[in-house]
C-alpha cells in the first residue's frame, strides 16, 4: 500500500486538473464575455463624456458670442447718447443767457459799404471771363 501512495498523490492533482479544465474553459468564456461587456461600457462612457465635452464647448461659444453681442449693443447705445458738456469752471454773468452775445459791442460795417464792395467784386469777376 505504500507503493500506491505516491501514485495517488500524483493522480489526485491530475484528476483535479482534468475536472477543472471544462470549468476553466467556462470561466474563460464568462471572463471573455465580461471583458467585452466592460469594454462596451467603457466605450459608451467615453462617447457620453465626449458628447458632454462637445455640449460644454458649444455652450461656451454661445456664451462668448452673447457677451460680445451685449458689449457691442452697450457700446452702440452709449454712442447714441448725446455728449454732455462739462459745467463751466466760472460762473455765468447774471442776467445773460448762456450763449447770448451782446452784438452792440461788436464792430459793424454799414450796408452801403458792403454793397459797394460787392459791386467791385462783381466787376472784377466779369473782366476775368
Amino acid at each position: 500500500m505504500t507503493s500506491m501512495r505516491p501514485f495517488m498523490l500524483l493522480a489526485a492533482p491530475i484528476a483535479l486538473l482534468g475536472l477543472a479544465a471544462p470549468a476553466a474553459s467556462q470561466d474563460l468564456g464568462q471572463l471573455n464575455a465580461l471583458n467585452i461587456l466592460q469594454m462596451n461600457e467603457l466605450r459608451a462612457q467615453q462617447q457620453l463624456l465626449q458628447q458632454q465635452q462637445v455640449a460644454q464647448h458649444n455652450e461656451l461659444i454661445a456664451l462668448d458670442a452673447r457677451i460680445r453681442t451685449e458689449q457691442h449693443v452697450a457700446r452702440i447705445q452709449s454712442e447714441r447718447q448725446p455728449v454732455r458738456l462739462p459745467d463751466l469752471p466760472y460762473p455765468v454773468p447774471a442776467g445773460s443767457a448762456l450763449g447770448a452775445i451782446d452784438t452792440s459791442k461788436l464792430p459793424s460795417i454799414p450796408d452801403a459799404a458792403l454793397a459797394a464792395s460787392n459791386r467791385r467784386v462783381q466787376e472784377i469777376s466779369k473782366n476775368r471771363n
